[in-house]
């Protein structure tokens, strides 16, 4: 994906990217074009929020309008619940 005349190929540099976005609107349009290359962008960078403080992924999450896939099912897992599982 290009952005910003930058070619982004690695989930590092998609994140560096969202995280310098100035606000909301800027990162909605991060998005949009990253969903036109990406059948899996939301699912994509709501995962990678996951790797960032609680501060940080709830601001990705809200301006990039995406959730986590397993964190933010409405489901509660233990931590013994997701070593169970198989």
């Amino acid at each position: 994906m290009k952005w910003k005349d930058k070619k982004l190929e690695t989930a590092g540099e998609l994140m560096d990217a969202i995280l310098k976005c100035k606000d909301k609107e800027e990162a909605q349009e991060f998005m949009k074009l990253y969903r036109a290359e990406n059948e899996y962008a939301d699912s994509n960078i709501g995962y990678m929020s996951g790797y960032y403080d609680s501060e940080t992924a709830r601001k990705i999450k809200d301006w990039c309008n995406v959730k986590h896939p397993i964190f933010d099912t409405g489901i509660s897992y233990s931590g013994r619940d997701l070593m169970e599982q198989k």
